[in-house]
């Protein structure tokens, strides 16, 4: 045997193997009457009920891997048998099929096979896809969709597992009986469980808008209570805000993210208002706190109401920086302020 083939053979055991090791399988009520009043009664309907725990919700995770059904009967085109899940959900399995013969020996339906089980033949003793045509109950059941228009996928994924399976034996025509011998349902539970992501911390400005975006699950819930991937925050202080994602059938995880309020940037210049002599100047200390760089807007006024607006930038505080009175302007007192400052991550106004 080459490598390629080993590896591959392999594979397709550990496959088998992890798909073997996650399987559950739940036992419906055997050695019913088919008709229930058979052999006087040759036309009814027989119901067996399974009882299933522990699966939870359909879809992801958590599939319907098989069900298997073994039954005698004599002249089986003349029954059909249906799936009803517990939320009251319905698949064909088998209807009007194998016209004359008889039986349906271990016949195992799946959505993982090509053969439709109108492709076989009684005694059916191999693994089959459901018909698929009709979701109801009603006969006589259709033919006119397409086989496979429904699947063990497409009918119940979505909804919960737990509780009553029931197949649905109707016996149709007058002549013929048999006895449903046992019959089981089969979930696949293997999958990853779900890795939430909050995405990472970020830096917001008081009172600012802040977007925050998860993902890793199906579904979401943040602290915020929001039940989208993506929710909107405006915190006034640092805040740590979580959110849990969950996938059908294989649980929930959580995670964490932090929006840190940046301060507000501030400015205290040390000249407020200061006399100087005409065209005199002086040295002005600013202190700062934000985070540099600071971009200060400031502006001089002079006691008779000249204005003169200025603009700077420093890269640490304390900063100094002259003003002097403009030319032409009569003694008087300089006035300094500031009128905007914008830091390295936060404007104030």
């Amino acid at each position: 045997m080459n490598n390629n083939l080993l590896q591959s053979c392999l594979v397709a055991m550990l496959l088998l193997w992890t798909s073997l090791a996650n399987a559950q399988t739940f036992f419906g009520t055997g050695g019913l009457l088919f008709p229930p009043g058979a052999p006087a009664q040759t036309v009814g309907i027989t119901q067996s009920p399974c009882q299933v725990s522990g699966v939870g919700v359909l879809g992801g995770c958590a599939t319907i891997e098989s069900v298997t059904i073994d039954l005698d009967h004599t002249w089986v085109g003349d029954i059909g048998f249906l799936l009803i899940g517990p939320g009251g959900q319905v698949l064909e399995l088998s209807t009007g099929n194998g016209g004359a013969g008889d039986d349906y020996s271990n016949t195992v339906f799946t959505d993982n096979t090509g053969s439709f089980i109108t492709s076989g033949s009684p005694p059916y003793s191999g693994t089959f896809r459901p018909e698929g045509r009709v979701t109801n109950l009603n006969n006589p059941y259709s033919n006119g969709p397409p086989l496979g228009t429904y699947t063990f996928a497409n009918t119940y994924n979505g909804t919960n597992a737990d509780g009553t399976w029931t197949l649905y034996l109707n016996d149709y025509v007058a002549a013929d009986w048999g006895t449903l011998n046992s019959w089981s349902i089969t979930f696949n539970t293997g999958g990853t469980p779900p890795i939430a992501n909050a995405g990472p911390d970020v830096m917001a400005c008081p009172s600012q808008s802040t977007t925050l975006t998860a993902t890793g699950g199906g579904t979401y819930l943040w602290s915020t209570g929001s039940t989208a991937a993506t929710t909107t925050v405006m915190p006034t202080t640092t805040t740590t805000y979580s959110v849990t994602v969950t996938s059908a059938g294989c649980g929930t995880s959580t995670d964490q993210v932090e929006v840190m309020v940046m301060p507000t940037p501030t400015v205290m210049l040390s000249a407020a208002m200061t006399q100087l002599c005409q065209t005199g100047c002086l040295e002005v200390t600013a202190n700062f706190t934000g985070t540099p760089p600071f971009n200060l807007n400031y502006k001089t006024v002079t006691s008779n109401g000249v204005q003169t607006t200025f603009n700077q930038s420093f890269s640490s505080s304390p900063a100094t920086f002259q003003v002097c009175v403009p030319a032409g302007t009569a003694l008087g007192n300089l006035q300094v302020l500031a009128t905007s400052l914008t830091d390295g991550f936060c404007t104030c106004q």
